[in-house]
């Protein structure tokens, strides 16, 4: 079955619960989210503090961090995502060209200084790293590179050769261009030490393994649809009206990646909402596990070994409802 939401197994969930609402205390938009150890981290667009932290089990708002400034402990801005690893929330102060560091311990402790650690990364007219992941000791950025599909930066800081070049023609873009064109995202399986990386509005997604001196492509998607181009005078961007909306969402755990999925053209899918009840479930080999149907659409979401944690707005508040696996 080549079609990327042709499942043999599909699941529908039936058991799930509203775990939390900001209708009390308002959040502003979740963007991202990830769930460790028993903390669900969102990140939030245009509000006083970039993440939030909820207690999985209860749905208690634990704490909010992080705010935009210049002063001790503030930040200029905080990129594109973050990583939560079990004992550190990370993420980029891409202004500055810092990955920054700091124990989620320390941010729940009310007694103790959450300071942030900062390393710069390279940052050059051909190498222009925008989003990362970090795995087995090295920060795997997607971006703008002169060649190659990944900007890779090991434990020594050093930009490590890269030669994986894109899984479908990137012609007539060259270069740097191409980056700025094909927008992706990437998540990481420390557990596992790979890599996903998926191309929004298609269906290709690849599977990379890292080692301690080489990262190996090992999987891509059998895609039907990558994005088409469309040229407005001199400049080329992604065709929303050819290109199907496609992997929207994605979530990894340990074991799984999933992600949310609409077979629909880009343009349309946004029009009538970018809320989806179907996700779709594979192993870190990219072999298909099932499909998951939920009862209410969501629009973004994070995934542990028993839960979906599914984002759900309306006028009045944005709900996190838990779907059990």
């Amino acid at each position: 079955m080549t079609d990327i939401d042709a499942f043999e197994v599909v699941t529908e969930i039936t058991d799930y619960d509203s775990l939390f609402s900001d209708k009390e205390t308002p959040l502003g938009v979740i963007v991202n989210l990830e769930v460790r150890n028993g903390i669900i981290v969102t990140e939030h667009g245009n509000d006083e503090y970039n993440f939030s932290f909820i207690d999985a089990s209860t749905g208690n708002l634990l704490k909010r961090w992080g705010k935009r400034g210049e002063g001790d402990n503030e930040f200029i801005d905080f990129g594109n995502g973050f990583v939560l690893t079990d004992s550190l929330l990370i993420f980029q102060e891409r202004m500055r060209k810092m990955i920054c560091s700091v124990s989620v311990t320390d941010i729940l402790d009310e007694g103790r200084a959450s300071i942030a650690t900062k390393e710069s990364y390279p940052y050059t007219v051909d190498f222009r790293p925008l989003i990362f992941n970090i795995v087995n000791g090295k920060k795997i950025f997607a971006g703008c590179f002169k060649t190659g599909r990944l900007g890779v930066i090991n434990s020594r800081n050093e930009i490590m050769e890269c030669p994986f070049e894109y899984p479908f023609s990137t012609e007539p873009l060259a270069g740097v261009m191409r980056g700025s064109v094909f927008q992706c995202k990437i998540k990481s399986n420390e557990k596992q030490r790979k890599t996903i990386v998926q191309t929004l509005a298609s269906d290709v997604f690849e599977i990379y393994q890292c080692s301690d001196t080489a990262l190996s492509r090992i999987y891509v998607s059998p895609f039907n649809n990558p994005p088409k181009l469309r040229k407005s005078g001199n400049r080329y961007g992604i065709d929303y009206d050819e290109s199907i909306a496609g992997l929207m969402k994605m979530a990894v755990s340990d074991d799984f990646i999933y992600f949310t999925y609409s077979s629909l053209r880009s343009n349309e899918k946004e029009r009538l909402g970018n809320s989806v009840n179907e996700i779709l479930c594979f192993n870190w080999n990219g072999e298909k596990v099932r499909k998951y149907l939920l009862p209410i659409p969501i629009t973004s979401f994070c995934a542990d070994k028993q839960y979906i944690y599914g984002i759900c707005n309306n006028e009045e508040e944005t709900i996190i409802y838990r779907f059990k696996l």
